[in-house]
């Protein structure tokens, strides 16, 4: 997976070094976004660990309203649950990810562009705290992960957009083992990721 990602990157480099060619077809540019995340199947609930994601991006013109994007980038997901003060406890789960999003975008109007597609990660690091630190012994997080994507943006200008975006798991970022099995129905846990940011075109 990790290879799979270094060769996304490769491509957007290589294409973003070629626009020249058909600059009315392609536009590329960096992104920077920030995420607000939960795990669903933690037991927690609320989009409580704060993040961010950035990275890269070429876009292809298919026709006036419809595009093609692949990116690139690194984000960070998880879950929180703030300090409660009557018992003192905490939890915090960091997961963080090299990812690969691939969108079909349309364009009906002038202004609002949807977006819908499937992105591929790959895991980065990955790390539990509570109230008296690092939890050790927990079942393992898988190292890949599949998911759906549905977003909208808005431009403020010629070669910037503002984007928001929901992200949601197909795949588990671990199953249940052993205690962790709070439910029959229960099939894992899957992160789901609220974005919010900019895309800046060159």
């Amino acid at each position: 997976m990790r290879n799979a990602c270094c060769i996304a990157g490769i491509t957007l480099f290589l294409l973003c070094c070629n626009l020249s060619v058909s600059a009315q077809d392609f536009r590329a540019g960096i992104k920077a976004v920030l995420c607000a995340s939960q795990v669903s199947g933690d037991r927690l609930s609320g989009f409580d660990k704060a993040g961010f994601a950035a990275g890269m991006f070429v876009r292809r013109d298919l026709s006036e309203q419809v595009a093609l994007q692949l990116e690139i980038q690194f984000i960070q997901k998880g879950s929180r649950k703030p300090l409660n003060k009557d018992d003192n406890t905490y939890y915090r789960m960091r997961l963080h990810y090299a990812e690969v999003p691939v969108l079909l975008r349309v364009k009906p109007g002038k202004k609002w562009t949807f977006e819908a597609g499937a992105a591929y990660g790959s895991m980065l690091f990955s790390q539990e705290d509570n109230e008296l630190g690092e939890i050790q012994g927990t079942p393992p997080f898988r190292k890949y992960e599949l998911s759906w994507i549905l977003g909208m943006d808005y431009p403020l200008g010629e070669k910037v957009l503002f984007n928001i975006r929901y992200n949601h798991s197909i795949t588990p970022v671990r199953t249940f083992e052993g205690s962790y099995n709070y439910n029959y129905w229960d099939r894992g846990q899957y992160n789901a990721v609220l974005q919010g940011g900019f895309y800046f075109a060159f």
